[in-house]
């Protein structure tokens, strides 16, 4: 991994998790909708499943750690979302990926806010269910500006993915 992919994906998680708490938290009161589950499910649909796992995990660990709840939680679902995102992926329509995106994630808090009700966190199950259309059309709206963000962020030529690059093919020999 490139040391720019490291900090950027830092800064990514950072800036997500403040804007999530000073503004998008605020703004969308009572629904819980995610910034960055959001960022997270972008990630996934850009660079692959095994790029939103790593993310999902260390932003919800990073969002886990912040907060009052159990940690692991949040890293957990957020590591389903990288999952699911990235193996779903369209990587072809802007707006599909952002509607599964949105979906997805979604699914996620409503999953984190019944481990949370089972862990008598202050959460209760009934709102997993009634927020949970709220939720997915707020977080697709979040995915149509993040997914093209983290889309031309993350094809930059400084942030690309390194790929191996083979100067010899090697031929077998054929038999007889």
């Amino acid at each position: 991994m490139r040391r720019a992919r490291l900090v950027a994906a830092l800064t990514g998680m950072v800036t997500a998790l403040l804007l999530q708490a000073a503004l998008i938290a605020p703004v969308s009161a009572p629904w819980p909708v995610s910034l960055p589950a959001v960022v997270v499910a972008a990630v996934a649909l850009v660079d692959g499943p095994a790029a939103g796992m790593s993310f999902g995990f260390a932003t919800g660990l990073l969002a886990d750690l912040g907060s009052n709840h159990p940690a692991g939680v949040l890293a957990l679902c957020w590591l389903g979302v990288g999952l699911l995102c990235g193996m779903v992926a369209d990587r072809r329509s802007v707006r599909r990926d952002a509607v599964t995106a949105g979906l997805v994630c979604a699914v996620g808090t409503a999953a984190a806010t019944i481990v949370l009700a089972v862990t008598h966190s202050g959460a209760s199950g009934r709102d997993a269910v009634v927020y949970l259309a709220p939720t997915a059309s707020g977080d697709v709206v979040l995915a149509l500006g993040a997914l093209a963000l983290v889309r031309r962020m993350l094809r930059s030529e400084s942030l690309r993915a390194p790929h191996p690059v083979y100067t010899e093919i090697v031929v077998a020999g054929r038999r007889g």
